[in-house]
């Protein structure tokens, strides 16, 4: 059962004119996506190297996500209201807004770009008001998990404890997903969608996150069929390892 739609284009590369020993920060190129938030207040928890990447990718409306691999691969709209089953976030409290996420992978053997786009909900997108904004300098690594959490705001993770992806809170709101009638929208920062994901053909009050199974290239599934007994595993394979 397919519940996502990945829009297509034209895949771009834009190459480093050094090698880089981090896939991140580099001087000496300028994104294709230039109007992000500076006021964004997320943190960048961006501490892993890179020996095989020479080029980055920049998303915007002209690169197919569906082309240059970053995928949309886990998302957790209910998380289990029985105490700290639910503490996705792992910060010690189960709150629902803030334990839901979203953890998308950059699968590919390039750095991915994806400061100043945007995560939507149905409603918000129909006003353009996103519930989170990449910051500027948000590279993601090849095969690095990227976990965008609903709060609490201005937290910051330790990335280690998610399989050293890159962990944000919603910047803007919680990501307010709905358990049924819902979509997230990943957007470059024009608003024009990449991965559209549809909460409506899984919605049944799962208590648990939906993974791709196997990982990366599966279909959708809840959790513990996937892997029993576990109910989420953010920024990790459904096995808890790394990408």
């Amino acid at each position: 059962m397919k519940t996502f739609k990945i829009l297509s284009g034209v895949f771009t590369l834009i190459f480093i004119l050094t090698f880089n020993t981090k896939c991140a920060k580099t001087d000496d190129v300028e994104p294709i996506v230039l109007n992000s938030n500076s006021d964004n207040d997320s943190t960048n928890n961006d501490t892993t190297s890179v020996t095989v990447a020479d080029d980055t990718v920049y998303i915007s409306s002209s690169i197919s996500a569906i082309d240059f691999g970053f995928l949309l691969n886990e998302v957790l709209y209910d998380p289990s209201n029985n105490s700290l089953e639910g503490d996705a976030n792992g910060n010690g409290e189960y709150v629902h807004n803030d334990d839901e996420f979203v953890e998308f992978v950059n699968t590919t053997s390039s750095c991915i770009d994806i400061s100043g786009c945007k995560i939507f909900d149905d409603d918000s997108y129909a006003s353009f008001t996103h519930k989170h904004q990449f910051p500027n300098n948000t590279f993601v690594n090849p095969n690095q998990a990227v976990v965008v959490f609903g709060g609490p705001q201005g937290a910051t993770f330790d990335s280690s404890s998610f399989g050293n992806s890159l962990v944000f809170t919603a910047s803007d709101a919680v990501l307010n997903l709905n358990n049924s009638g819902d979509k997230m929208w990943f957007t470059d920062s024009s608003n024009h969608v990449l991965i559209e994901f549809d909460v409506t053909p899984l919605s049944n009050n799962p208590n648990e996150s939906y993974t791709r199974n196997p990982d990366l290239t599966g279909d959708f599934e809840q959790h513990t069929s996937a892997f029993g007994g576990v109910l989420f595993s953010p920024g990790t394979k459904i096995d808890g390892s790394p990408f």
